[in-house]
């Protein structure tokens, strides 16, 4: 799933919140991307979970719409 990501200034933060998010269960892979503010996760975590190990990183996150192939 992929999600926007906000607060993020440097390549520290982009390690804070790709650590947080991993350590969540159900997380099997995640990667961040400080030039898009981007994070793609893959796993059986549920959104609220990934969210709230953003959030208390310090960070800002929100799950983006899947987009639709027509």
């Amino acid at each position: 799933m992929k999600y926007s990501v906000s607060g993020m200034g440097c390549a520290a933060c982009q390690a804070r919140v790709e650590k947080a998010v991993s350590e969540v269960e159900g997380v099997t892979e995640v990667a961040v991307s400080l030039l898009t503010n981007s994070m793609n996760v893959e796993g059986t975590a549920s959104p609220e979970a990934v969210i709230k190990a953003v959030e208390d990183a310090g960070y800002g996150a929100a799950c983006e719409e899947e987009a639709s192939p027509f």
